[in-house]
């Protein structure tokens, strides 16, 4: 296990949620950690609709999350729509601190995805070091850089499928992306997707010229030996065909995704 993601679940079990956000955002970051801090962070953000969120990417990251899954079915099921994390509040503004150690997330996500409520606190207030503040912004931007990233990874994949724009533009939208946002990524996933159309029917149209040249020069290779091979010659004219139709295909198809 990562020494980021250890150190934020401790944090999170301790009920240091600032401490518990940087640690586990760092994890998130690392492919052999995403999956459970992005599950862990669930259990710290502020409300129910960054908890969708963070559930959301452990289910793209692993389909068959079962807590994830659940988790993630009853938020819905009460109309949340996700939302970018933002950072925790300080802790010291609280005047007390809760030691009851938080829940794991298979309990957490079977159990409305609400902490425990305390049921001792101390008796003067614990002081803790405030996060920078610079440091808030950054974890925004690679929030918003994730969501953005999502957003581009799903229209792309609509508009493969023959989507139309507003189509997919909507759907953004819909997912809670702002109708800016929206569409400057279907823009952007559009040149993407055309971008790997004209690659694709390059490939047919340089296959196609290569079999109209084989049978070509086959072709007259055998006219040319016609009187050694007692004056007859062949004629490959499926190749040249066949090469033919795809060169023909593969222009049209590589002008038409310019």
């Amino acid at each position: 296990m990562d020494n980021y993601l250890q150190q934020g679940v401790a944090a999170a079990k301790a009920g240091d949620r600032s401490r518990a956000f940087d640690l586990l955002t760092q994890a998130s970051e690392i492919p052999a950690t995403s999956e459970q801090a992005w599950l862990w962070l669930s259990s710290v953000v502020n409300d129910d609709s960054e908890r969708l969120f963070c559930l959301n990417n452990v289910l793209r990251i692993n389909p068959v999350n079962t807590a994830a899954q659940r988790g993630a079915e009853m938020l819905k099921q009460k109309g949340i729509s996700p939302a970018m994390p933002v950072y925790p509040e300080s802790q010291n503004k609280a005047a007390v601190r809760d030691i009851n150690p938080a829940p794991a997330p298979s309990q957490f996500a079977s159990s409305s995805l609400m902490y425990a409520a305390p049921t001792r606190t101390q008796t003067s207030p614990v002081p803790v070091i405030p996060p920078k503040h610079q440091q808030q912004p950054s974890y925004e931007t690679d929030w918003k850089k994730q969501e953005i990233s999502g957003y581009f990874e799903y229209a792309v994949m609509e508009l493969a499928n023959k989507k139309s724009y507003k189509a997919v533009e909507k759907s953004l939208v819909n997912r809670g992306a702002s109708p800016e946002v929206a569409k400057t990524v279907v823009k952007e996933a559009d040149d993407a997707v055309c971008k790997a159309r004209r690659a694709g029917y390059k490939k047919r149209m340089t296959r196609g010229f290569l079999w109209m040249v084989v049978g070509i020069v086959i072709t007259c290779g055998t006219y040319v030996f016609a009187d050694s091979l007692g004056g007859k010659y062949y004629l490959f004219y499926g190749a040249i065909i066949v090469g033919f139709i795809d060169l023909v295909i593969g222009l049209i198809g590589w002008l038409a995704n310019w």
